[in-house]
């Protein structure tokens, strides 16, 4: 997922640097399989004809509508193509509960035919002023959401709505995450591994190892819940955490310690990197239902060949919370934010630092979960060195 960081100037265009994110803009299409899913839809099976004399668009019929699940809300969904509407019923299936008939957001996304995109996925920039938010891809796809309209609307070329990858990430996720605050949830830095609906969240600076050590769990048993985000709420005064929509994405570093990967992911090159996407799932139980943090681990990689696990103090806990919120968000949210992460501080939190395997992160995990001390699970594991998986 690519986002400006907390601390960026959002008040300004800005372009996005990637030096430190793994998720491509350019992107090579996947196939996906059709969920059943109860949809509201009005018109044919073809996209709508263009308006004449509307450059902009902003008169362009929208006559396919879904209310789409989205991590325990409700999101209308209008646009102009039925393939557009397929894909995005697909990506929202996995979260539970019947859409509601009063949603909270509406997205109204056109595919615009007559846009010819030279390159896969242009070069992104930002901007943002109270209540307002704007992204744009190139100088004719762009994003913008109304915080106060509770409405988002969006402009893509129908050859980047074909590539499917790309068009769940950068672009539907930007979407998602301009909205994030207006549905209730904090966005974390993060990735979390889950056992039977409780989960670990796993923090750490980039190539941390947060995204490996993940799949190491998978091996383990453990449900690879989340990658490059957990989006927090508070349900009834309880934590829960949800993952996102898009795919894990690996740095190729990784293959090395899974050769598995090679089979399961699509490799794509971005100016002067390369990342793989996971775009082969294996059946995971929670993988759009929302787990209850069990506790905090933050990864500190290539720091000790001699693997120790130590708490952290609950003054860093604070600061090292506050700097893993995903991107600055609105004035209107803080409030929102600041009771999530000091809910989040009063769970137990730990800090592993070790050399480069993934499988020693795997293995704390396993062990924080598997702990019957909810107070302190881990506790027996303090100082303790991992050489197994």
């Amino acid at each position: 997922m690519i986002l400006y960081r907390a601390g960026t100037d959002a008040r300004k265009i800005t372009s996005v640097s990637t030096r430190n994110m793994k998720r491509a803009v350019g992107t090579v299409p996947i196939q996906t399989a059709m969920h059943t899913r109860a949809v509201m839809a009005r018109g044919d099976n073809s996209p709508a004809t263009h308006a004449r004399n509307d450059p902009m668009r902003r008169f362009l019929p929208t006559p396919y509508a879904a209310l789409l699940p989205v991590m325990g809300s409700t999101v209308r969904l209008e646009t102009n193509s039925s393939k557009l509407l397929r894909h995005m019923v697909e990506l929202f299936a996995r979260y539970p509960g019947e859409p509601n008939e009063r949603p909270s957001f509406l997205w109204r996304i056109v595919v615009d035919s007559d846009v010819q995109v030279a390159q896969s996925w242009p070069r992104r920039s930002t901007f943002s002023d109270e209540g307002l938010r704007f992204a744009q891809f190139g100088q004719r796809n762009f994003l913008a959401v109304d915080l106060e309209a509770r409405e988002g609307i969006g402009s893509v070329s129908e050859s980047l709505m074909e590539d499917k990858l790309g068009l769940t990430s950068p672009f539907l996720d930007n979407l998602f995450c301009l909205t994030v605050g207006a549905l209730g949830l904090v966005p974390l830095w993060a990735n979390c591994v889950a056992r039977e609906h409780r989960g670990i969240l796993l923090f750490g600076k980039a190539n941390s190892g947060k995204t490996s050590a993940s799949y190491a769990a998978e091996k383990l048993g453990l449900d690879f819940h989340s990658d490059e985000g957990a989006f927090i709420e508070l349900d009834c005064g309880a934590l829960r955490s949800w993952g996102g929509f898009w795919p894990a994405t690996f740095r190729p570093e990784a293959l090395q310690f899974f050769p598995d990967l090679k089979d399961r992911t699509d490799r794509c090159v971005h100016r002067d990197f390369i990342v793989h996407h996971l775009v082969k799932q294996r059946a995971r139980s929670s993988s759009g239902s929302s787990i209850q943090p069990h506790c905090c681990l933050f990864l500190e990689r290539q720091v000790s060949e001699v693997p120790r696990v130590s708490r952290v103090a609950r003054r860093d806990l604070a600061r090292l919370l506050a700097e893993s919120v995903l991107f600055q968000d609105d004035e209107r949210f803080r409030e929102q934010q600041s009771t999530v992460l000091h809910a989040l501080e009063g769970i137990p939190a730990y800090v592993l630092r070790y050399g480069s395997n993934p499988a020693v992160a795997a293995a704390t995990m396993r062990d924080l979960l598997a702990a019957q001390d909810y107070i302190d699970p881990g506790r027996e594991l303090l100082g303790t060195q991992y050489t197994r998986p």
